[in-house]
């Protein structure tokens, strides 16, 4: 697939290959936030669920405070950068890199604070954010095939 693309990127002047290569990112960044809002991994798996929570006595919490990853599914906090050479989805801060990477890769953060000012640290599991699924090919199979298209 990729020779395929090259080869439609090759007749095509600089302007035009940054012209595709944003299309691409627009959609394949709608595409990640919507799996993100519906908390399932790129491969089609469902992410690993929140740990539940302990209310002040150490009991269970009733109700979870809701799906993950509310500020990281806003179409403002992903930046597309598009060359002619490719598309890159990008964190547009760094906070949103912070967060989406801890998720992303699995990492140890601090979650609070005790009394005394020692830090709580947690590992969170690996809940990939951004990756290319079966849709997404097929995606960029049709804005391929519309850059082919003579424009009415």
């Amino acid at each position: 697939m990729d020779e395929w693309f090259g080869q439609i990127l090759a007749g095509m002047a600089p302007a035009e290959r940054r012209k595709a290569a944003l299309k691409l990112g627009q959609a394949l960044r709608r595409s990640n936030l919507k799996r993100v809002a519906d908390n399932v991994e790129p491969d089609g798996r469902p992410m690993v669920p929140r740990k539940p929570r302990l209310d002040r006595p150490g009991k269970l919490r009733k109700r979870q405070s809701g799906k993950m990853f509310k500020g990281l599914r806003k179409l403002r906090n992903w930046k597309i950068i598009a060359d002619a050479e490719g598309v890159t989805i990008a964190p547009a801060g760094g906070n949103v890199d912070r967060v989406a990477s801890v998720s992303h890769y699995g990492e140890v953060a601090t979650v609070g604070y005790l009394r005394g000012g020692a830090p709580i640290r947690a590992r969170y599991p690996v809940r990939r954010i951004l990756g290319f699924a079966p849709d997404d090919e097929h995606t960029a199979l049709e804005i391929a095939a519309s850059l082919l298209q003579p424009e009415n």
